[in-house]
Order: C-alpha cells, then sequence, then structure tokens
C-alpha cells in the first residue's frame, strides 16, 4: 500500500515536471516566433518604404532636390545618425551639389561635420589620382566599416557621387547595407534621365526664345506693310486693285496674329503668364468675336448657333479674347462644308464655362495626347492647307492655366470635336 502510494506520487511528480519544461518550451518557441514575426514585419515594412522612395525619386527633375530625398528617405529607412549624399562634377572632380540629414540623436554635430568633410576631402584627393572603376569600388569598401556604410554611385563607367550612413551600432553596416545596395545604380540612372532632361529643355528654351526673338524681328515690317496696305486699299482706284490690297491686308493681319501668339507662348515658357484682371461680360466679347469671324463662317455656309448666359466675370479681357477666337476660329476652320458649330456658355459651381461643338474632320486617338504641346500638329496637311500655326491650342492652354481654370476636349474622327473651358469667376 505504501509503495504504491510512492509510486503514484513519483508519477505524479515526473508529469508536473514535463508539464513544466513543455510550458517552458512552447514559451521560448512563442517568443522566437514574436520575435521572427516582428523581424518578418519591420523587413516588409522596410520594403514597402523602399518602393515609395524609388517612386519619389523617379518624379524627381533638379540634382539638389534629388540629393535632399535621398538624405531624408535614407535616414528614415536606416534610422542612422546622419546621411550625406554627394554629387559630383565631371569636370572637375569636386562636388557640385551635397545635402546633410541629421537624426535626432547627434550630440557633437561639430565633429561629425568634420569627418564627413575629412571623407570628402579624401575621396577627391583619391579621385585625382584614380578614375579606374574597379579601384573606386575597392576605395569606397574600404572606407565602410560596422557603423558606417559608404558607396559610390556610378554609371557606365563614370564616377557620379557618392552616399555616406553613419550610426553608433555595431550591427548598423550588416543590417543595413542590403538596402542601401539596391539604390546607387537607380540613382545614377536618375542622374542620367536629369542630365538628359536639363539638355532637352535647354535646348527647347534656346528654340523657344530663338522663335520670340525673329517673331520680334517680323512685327516692325509687318506693321508697315499692313500700315501701308490700308493706306493703299483707301485709295484703290479701281474693284481689282482694292481685292489684290485687301488680300495683302487680310493675309498680313492674320500673320501678325501667329506672331503675337508665338510671342505669347514664348514668354509664357519662361515666366507665368501675366494677367490683368478686369471685369467684363463675356456674352458680349463672345458676341463680337463671332460677328468679326462672320465672313469665315459664311464661306463655308456653316450654320453656327449659340446659347450665352448673360453675368459678369473677372478675367484678363485680352487672354479671354484671345481665348475664345482661337476655339471658335479652329472650329470654323477645321470644320466640314455646310457644317455646324454650337456654342454654349454656363455658370456652375463658381465657375464660367464655355462649350464649342463642331463637325468637323475631329482628332485621332494617336493625335489627342499632344494637341495642347507647343506646335503640335496634328494633322500636318489640314494645318497647311487652313493656315494653322498649331499655336492656338498650346496658348489655349496656358491662359486657362494661367486664370486657374482648365481646358479639355472629346473628339472622334469623321464626327467632329467638342473643347470646352472653365474660368473662376471672381479672381
Amino acid at each position: 500500500m505504501n509503495t504504491k502510494n510512492r509510486e503514484l506520487k513519483h508519477t505524479g511528480g515526473f508529469e508536473d515536471l514535463s508539464r513544466g519544461g513543455l510550458v517552458l518550451e512552447l514559451e521560448h518557441a512563442r517568443a522566437e516566433t514574436f520575435k521572427y514575426v516582428n523581424k518578418f514585419l519591420e523587413v516588409e515594412e522596410k520594403w514597402a518604404f523602399i518602393n515609395l522612395l524609388l517612386k519619389k525619386l523617379n518624379s524627381i527633375r533638379q540634382k539638389q532636390e534629388l540629393c535632399k530625398t535621398i538624405c531624408e528617405g535614407f535616414l528614415t529607412l536606416t534610422n542612422s545618425m546622419v546621411c550625406v549624399c554627394c554629387l559630383f562634377n565631371q569636370d572637375h572632380r569636386r562636388v557640385e551639389f551635397k545635402n546633410i540629414a541629421y537624426g535626432e540623436k547627434v550630440y557633437n554635430k561639430k565633429k561629425l561635420m568634420e569627418f564627413i568633410e575629412k571623407v570628402n576631402l579624401d575621396c577627391c584627393n583619391f579621385l585625382e589620382k584614380s578614375s579606374e572603376i574597379e579601384d573606386i569600388y575597392e576605395y569606397f569598401e574600404s572606407l565602410s566599416e560596422k557603423k558606417l556604410i559608404i558607396v559610390p554611385i556610378i554609371y557606365s563607367n563614370i564616377f557620379l557621387g557618392y552616399l555616406m550612413l553613419k550610426k553608433e551600432d555595431s550591427n548598423f553596416y550588416k543590417n543595413n547595407i542590403h538596402f542601401i545596395n539596391i539604390f546607387p545604380e537607380h540613382i545614377a540612372l536618375i542622374l542620367e534621365n536629369i542630365s538628359l532632361y536639363q539638355e532637352s529643355e535647354k535646348r527647347n528654351k534656346s528654340k523657344i526664345e530663338f522663335l520670340a526673338g525673329i517673331s520680334h524681328e517680323f512685327k516692325t515690317p509687318l506693321n508697315s506693310i499692313i500700315g501701308f496696305s490700308e493706306i493703299l486699299k483707301a485709295k484703290a482706284q479701281n474693284r481689282e486693285n482694292f481685292k489684290y490690297i485687301n488680300n495683302i491686308l487680310q493675309s498680313s493681319k492674320h500673320l501678325l496674329t501667329l506672331i503675337e501668339d508665338v510671342l505669347d507662348v514664348s514668354k509664357s515658357q519662361s515666366n507665368i503668364l501675366e494677367l490683368n484682371y478686369t471685369l467684363f461680360s463675356p456674352k458680349n466679347e463672345i458676341s463680337q468675336i463671332v460677328l468679326a469671324l462672320e465672313k469665315m463662317v459664311q464661306e463655308k455656309d456653316i450654320s453656327l448657333n449659340y446659347t450665352l448666359t448673360d453675368i459678369k466675370i473677372s478675367a484678363d479681357i485680352k487672354r479671354f479674347r484671345q481665348l475664345i477666337y482661337n476655339l471658335v476660329s479652329n472650329a470654323i476652320k477645321f470644320n466640314k462644308q455646310n457644317g455646324k458649330i454650337n456654342i454654349l456658355t454656363y455658370v456652375k459651381e463658381g465657375k464660367f464655362f464655355f462649350e464649342i461643338t463642331d463637325t468637323g474632320d475631329g482628332i485621332s486617338k494617336r493625335s489627342q495626347e499632344k494637341i495642347f504641346d507647343f506646335f503640335s500638329q496634328v494633322n500636318r496637311s489640314q494645318l497647311k492647307r487652313q493656315l494653322g500655326s498649331g499655336v492656338g491650342l498650346a496658348l489655349c492652354k496656358i491662359i486657362t492655366d494661367a486664370h486657374k481654370g482648365e481646358i479639355n476636349f472629346k473628339s472622334k474622327i469623321k464626327k467632329g470635336s467638342s473643347f470646352w473651358f472653365s474660368l473662376p469667376i471672381s479672381e
């Protein structure tokens, strides 16, 4: 009896110990699982942040902004003490753009700054002695250590700059280098794209400045032609001479309008279009422009109908006239014989809306993306036939944007087009 009791007690004690050990093992496993899950989530969070940062970097078009975004992004990604981005001038082998972002816990910024300057000076001295890419990779790899990451930015065997991150953590390099190594090649591609974009912008600016200069020079002799044509027209002795002189006068005025459009567009490329706001009736202005274009309407036997709301808006009246004239004249020019044009204006949500619909040739889907581009020629043969410049719609977009308005359209081939714009009623 006693023996049996002792055995039972022994067995019970063994079972208690087993359960206790099992509980300890389960607790340990649970802790390890939580640790692994947290690490996994942290890595997943970093990858999500990297994707967002890469998207943001892709949209940048200025090197200084690129430096700033890289430093701020890497500071968040690695939780480092400091991040430095240096971009080099290839001709002088010296830093052209630099940005430094500091973390929250920087106790001796002066000492840190001295360290950054020393690294930069050593780097410049090294580059003066060697330009071999393998040597550059080895050099920067030798600079990195447990608490410091320095990686070069290289594109097509050309050294463009370097990234440097530092933190007082002996695992800093090991925990972050694989994330950082994703970026240098990508940054190099962005830098190449920025250079190409800036070169393109420079060329475009030169072209526009050339056009503006030539256009301005054209205005002086053209004004003389218009002035003397008007005098000759008034003194014309017979009908045939009157007809020829009037053709010279109308063509000269048309050419002057195109030149002024080019000048307006060229001005807007470098500066925001200047606006002189006044209060006026859009109904009166639209009616006068339609009346001025009546001859064009009659020549093509177009049925033009309009419904105009009677209100007053605050805008630049000269630019408003340009806007209406370009849209209405385009609807007439590119319409078919015996076609139709409908004009409608209305007010909605504090905005003035203008809509014009025609039954012309329409615009192909391929051409619709560039319809508002400067000197866009949607249909070369048609523009030539209709004395089109390709400037009018670009100017319309510039004018509406300057007024903080919107412009858009819809079109179908052989069915016609509908253009509309909206402007705030008050400034």
